[in-house]
């Protein structure tokens, strides 16, 4: 994420904070030095915030080791000031196991709860009243305790994306399929963020943040889950062209904007004695065309390392290797000859169908 320091690699899994998490210490510090508080009150605060989020960062943990179990990887985590975010690759398919990868995190909250608990009983025990008792040196671990209920409270609720959601999800998926699982669950979701805006106009306008985030999450993954579905068994050949713009790589840049400006293509494959040489994108077209590198060969500005599909590969994995590659067409090649090109531009044009298809059902 953009804007974030690291702080260190736990498993490989990058451990970052966003800039945006300073501007809270500071507002929190800041406030209680305005409410003329000592310096001892505002160190407990600030400790109090940063071993929260230290939970917060074993929550998002408990989802990454967990996930990492059915080999799926987590690029990063970030810590924010509406939560953490921990950047999976993918959820498990397996609705058991996005059960359990879901349950994982709030469950890590449930431990440092109870870890706490006997301290707290030893001390000064529960209190009847925890919302009337401020933070202070001998509360600190009751209010770490109760922040993690909190977490655990909230984190379920059924506001998918959020655990509570994929929780939902996965035991919808048992029962039906993921598609529908899914859509049931952003639907749900959406109806709690809009639910989260109301409340946090007249409470926390935190939530208001949380809500905006948790409907536009539903929505993303939902369609997110029908492009999968969407691309899982049909082949290349169903959308694959055959008629395409082929360029030699001896063509000059100024030839080939000609060709952008007269062709209905807008990124040409590039061919050299019957063989694939690379790609020039629309884009590689108009940065190379300055008065000094207009007369140039496309060779020197072309893709030159470009994967190839067959017509029997599937649109996930098309899709798949389309966004590895960052190309924004590739050659479709049977027994060694070009069979055609499969476009970015097919792909969105079949899934914007499948979307609308879902979407009236």
């Amino acid at each position: 994420m953009k804007g974030s320091l690291t702080l260190g690699y736990i498993k490989g899994i990058r451990i970052a904070i966003h800039w945006s998490f300073f501007i809270l210490l500071a507002w929190i510090a800041g406030s209680k030095a305005m409410d003329d508080g000592a310096l001892s009150d505002i160190l407990l605060e600030v400790a109090f915030v940063c071993l929260i989020f230290l939970c917060v960062l074993l929550h998002e943990l408990g989802h990454a080791l967990t996930a990492a179990k059915y080999g799926v990887r987590t690029r990063d985590i970030t810590l924010l000031p509406i939560g953490g975010v921990a950047n999976l690759e993918k959820m498990p398919e397996k609705p058991l196991q996005e059960f359990f990868v879901a349950i994982a995190g709030p469950m890590v909250n449930v431990v440092i709860f109870l870890l706490l608990f006997p301290f707290i009983l030893y001390s000064n025990g529960w209190p009847d009243d925890l919302m009337g008792i401020d933070l202070s040196p001998d509360s600190f671990l009751l209010q770490v305790a109760s922040v993690n209920v909190m977490l655990v409270v909230f984190n379920l609720i059924p506001a998918f994306p959020m655990d509570g959601g994929r929780v939902l999800r996965s035991l919808l998926a048992m029962r039906m399929g993921r598609v529908k699982a899914t859509r049931i669950a952003a639907l749900t979701g959406q109806f709690f963020a809009v639910g989260f805006v109301i409340i946090g106009f007249f409470a926390n306008p935190m939530l208001i943040l949380i809500g905006v985030f948790v409907f536009l999450g539903a929505q993303g993954e939902w369609r997110a889950v029908v492009q999968d579905d969407a691309f899982q068994d049909v082949r290349v050949d169903r959308l694959m062209s055959a008629r395409f713009k082929v360029l030699s790589p001896t063509v000059t840049v100024r030839e080939a904007a000609d060709a952008l400006l007269q062709d209905y293509a807008t990124d040409f494959l590039v061919m050299e004695d019957g063989l694939v040489s690379g790609v020039i994108t629309r884009d590689e077209i108009i940065k190379a065309f300055t008065d000094a590198t207009s007369d140039q060969p496309i060779r020197n500005f072309m893709r030159i390392e470009i994967p190839q599909l067959t017509s029997l590969d599937t649109l996930s994995h098309a899709w798949s290797v389309m966004r590895s590659s960052n190309l924004p067409l590739l050659p479709v090649m049977d027994n060694g000859k070009l069979a055609g090109i499969l476009t970015s531009e097919n792909l969105a044009e079949y899934f914007a169908l499948q979307w609308a298809g879902q979407k009236v059902k």
